[in-house]
């Protein structure tokens, strides 16, 4: 029983040793609504959160025409 026990306790201290040397990837997650602002996030983060928006963008303005005219013609006033 003894023998068990010890046998477990070293088994334990070699799998501890063992996941400390292990190194595992750095994940990060940025918030892109952050992104422009913010002094801590990378340029590289900040050029994909822009692309990202753009795409989603595109989709939701996919098919609509642009036309600058506002619906009751303010837009149309001469200066």
């Amino acid at each position: 029983m003894i023998k068990y026990i010890v046998g477990f306790i070293v088994a334990c201290v070699l799998w501890i040793i063992v996941l400390s040397r292990v190194e595992l990837p750095e994940y990060r997650v940025y918030d892109c609504s952050m992104a422009e602002w913010h002094p801590d996030i990378p340029v590289e983060v900040k050029k994909q959160c822009r692309e990202l928006k753009q795409q989603e963008w595109k989709k939701q303005n996919e098919g609509k025409v642009q036309t600058n005219l506002y619906e009751d013609r303010k837009g149309i006033r001469r200066t």
